[in-house]
C-alpha cells in the first residue's frame, strides 16, 4: 500500500516527484533532499519507491498525504510502462546502483525530468557496461542533470559520455542538520563557570576507553595545570559509579547528575546526564569520539564538527566511515590509537590557534552539502515550473 492511505497506482493531483531505491548509504540524503523539496512547494507528492518492497527509511519524513511508498515495477517494459503512466512523475531520480533500465526509457517517453545522483559507480559501470554492456552514451544523455558527488565520480561518468551540460560535479550532499540542540541557558551558566579554563570533551566513552582517556588527561594536565575533561560516558548510568571510582584514585570530580558544578578545583567533570551531548561539544573546543578506541560504533563526528570542536578518534570509524574520510581529507579531524598519542594530540590542540583551525575545517565539512542538496532541489523545482508551464 501506499503512504497517506493511497493505493500504489492512485496518482494525486498536483505535482509528483519519483525518488527511486537510493542505497542504504544515500537515504540520509535522499530524506533530507525530500525534506527540502517538500519544504519549497508544499503541493508537491513524493513517490519512493523500493527494489525489494516498499520502502522502510522513509518514516516521518512528511505529512500524511505527501508521501506516497510502493514497490518498484519489475523491470520489463510492459510493467515499467504501466508504472510510469499510473503514476506520470513529472521529475524521476535515481540512483547508479540501483539503476531500473526499463522504467528510465518509459520515464523519459513520458517526459519527466530525470536526475542522475551518482556518490560512486558500482563496478559493472566502470568495467562490463562500458564496453556496451548496458549503460550506454544514448542512455545516459537521456538525464537533465546528472550529479557527481565527487571529482572521479564525475570523471568516470564523463568517460561514460555524459555531456558537460549534464554532468554537475555537486560534492557530498547534505543528511540534514547535525546540530544537537541544547539549553542556550544552561550553556551560559556553564560556561561563565569554566571561564577561560582550557577544556576537552571526551564524549560516549566506553568503559574500556576510560582508562586510555584518564591517562592522557593526566599527561596533558602537566602541561595545563587548569586543564578541565569533560567526561560523558556511554551509558549515563554508569556516572556515579564512574565519579566514585575518580575519587578513590586522587581525582578532583564534580557529577552532573547530583546537580554538581564544574568548580575551580574539577578537574574532571562527569556529564552523565541524558540528551546533553550538544551542550558539551558547544563548551568544548575539542573532542574525543568515544568507541572509536573500543572497536565499537561511536556518535556522528558530524555532531562535533558542527558546532565548531575539534575532532580526535581511535582506528574504529567503520559506523561513520564517510564522514571521518572526508573529515580526514580535510585535515579536520586527528587520528590517535592510544593514551600517548590521544595525550600528544589534547596537548597540541589545547593551542587556541590550531583547535580553531581543525574545527574551521570540520564545520565547512560538515556544512558544505546543504549547499550541494539546494542546487539540487533548485534544478528541480525549475524542472516543475517548466512543466507547468508547459
Amino acid at each position: 500500500m501506499a503512504g497517506g492511505g493511497q493505493d500504489p497506482g492512485t496518482r494525486p493531483d498536483g505535482p509528483v516527484v519519483w525518488l527511486h531505491a537510493p542505497p542504504p548509504a544515500e537515504r540520509p540524503a535522499a530524506a533530507e533532499l525530500i525534506r527540502m523539496l517538500n519544504s519549497e512547494r508544499p503541493d508537491l507528492a513524493v513517490l519512493v519507491t523500493g527494489e525489494d518492497g516498499l520502502p522502510d527509511w522513509t518514516g516521518g519524513l512528511l505529512r500524511p498525504g505527501a508521501l506516497h511508498l510502493a514497490a518498484a515495477p519489475r523491470d520489463s517494459q510492459r510493467a515499467a510502462a504501466e508504472f510510469v503512466a499510473d503514476w506520470r512523475p513529472d521529475i524521476a531520480v535515481f540512483y547508479p546502483q540501483t539503476l531500473p533500465m526499463a522504467a528510465l526509457a518509459q520515464a523519459h517517453a513520458r517526459g519527466a525530468a530525470l536526475f542522475l545522483i551518482a556518490r560512486d559507480l558500482p563496478e559493472s559501470w566502470r568495467g562490463r557496461w562500458r564496453l556496451g554492456g548496458g549503460v550506454t552514451r544514448r542512455m545516459l544523455r537521456r538525464f537533465d542533470r546528472i550529479y557527481a558527488q565527487s571529482r572521479a565520480c564525475a570523471e568516470q561518468l564523463r568517460a561514460l559520455g555524459a555531456s558537460s551540460v549534464q554532468l554537475i560535479p555537486c560534492g557530498p550532499l547534505s543528511e540534514g542538520s547535525a546540530v544537537l540542540r541544547c539549553s542556550e541557558t544552561e550553556r551560559e551558566v556553564l560556561a561563565r563557570m569554566m571561564g577561560a579554563r582550557p577544556a576537552w570533551l571526551a564524549a560516549c566513552i566506553r568503559p574500556e576507553e576510560e582508562a586510555v582517556v584518564v591517562a592522557a588527561h593526566s599527561r596533558a594536565i602537566r602541561q595545563a595545570h587548569r586543564l578541565l575533561l569533560l567526561l560523558v560516558p556511554d551509558d549515563p548510568a554508569r556516572g556515579p559509579s564512574l565519579a566514585g571510582r575518580l575519587r578513590g584514585e586522587g581525582w578532583e570530580v564534580s557529577l552532573r547528575s547530583e546537580d554538581e558544578e564544574p568548580e575551580t578545583e574539577t578537574q574532571i567533570y562527569v556529564a552523565d546526564t541524558e540528551g546533553e551531548l550538544g551542550l558539551w561539544l558547544r563548551l568544548a573546543p575539542l573532542t574525543f569520539i568515544g568507541g572509536t578506541l573500543a572497536g565499537a560504533p561511536g556518535p556522528d563526528p558530524y555532531h562535533a564538527a558542527a558546532l565548531g570542536s575539534a575532532i580526535v578518534h581511535g582506528p574504529t570509524t567503520d559506523a561513520h566511515a564517510t564522514h571521518y574520510r572526508w573529515l580526514s581529507g580535510a585535515r579536520a579531524a586527528r587520528r590517535v590509537r592510544d593514551e600517548q598519542t590521544l595525550a600528544d594530540a589534547v596537548a597540541d590542540l589545547l593551542s587556541p590557534d590550531r583547535a580553531a583551525e581543525m574545527a574551521r575545517a570540520a564545520w565547512e565539512v560538515s556544512t558544505e552539502g546543504s549547499a550541494a542538496t539546494e542546487r539540487v532541489m533548485r534544478r528541480m523545482i525549475e524542472a516543475l515550473a517548466l512543466a507547468e508551464a508547459g
